[in-house]
């Protein structure tokens, strides 16, 4: 199988949150190559750097998740997202593959969950440094 650097993009409103996530995913040479702190950011991002997967917050200022989900499958409807929310009632989590999203992560996230869902949507081999 021939491994390839990951491109991906955070939007979530909390800047801790993004930062975990950032940090964890470049330990997993995964290139993070654009951040967004709401869905309308999120858009253009992904519009101007073309990611392989996006990680969505829902409950974001402006545009959420869900909306932004729905204008992404729209545009880009090949970007693997993956939904993070601490809000993850039963609802939500069908919400959201409802809407096309391609996986989900409950926040506060543990390490291998946020690997996992990247290699189940990207079907790249994920490797540590």
């Amino acid at each position: 199988m021939i491994s390839r650097i990951i491109k991906a993009v955070i939007a979530d409103d909390d800047s801790v949150t993004r930062h975990l996530l950032r940090t964890l995913l470049r330990q997993h040479n995964i290139e993070v190559v654009g951040e967004a702190c709401n869905g309308k950011e999120a858009l253009i991002r992904c519009a101007n750097v073309l990611p392989d997967i996006l990680f969505l917050d829902i409950n974001m200022q402006d545009m959420n998740g869900f909306e932004t989900l729905l204008s992404l499958r729209q545009h880009t409807p090949d970007l693997a997202v993956i939904m993070i929310s601490s809000d993850s009632t039963a609802g939500n989590v069908q919400k959201a593959h409802a809407s096309g999203a391609d996986g989900f992560i409950v926040k506060p996230f543990c390490p291998a969950s946020v690997i996992e869902a990247v290699a189940r949507c990207s079907r790249i081999h994920v490797k540590s440094k």
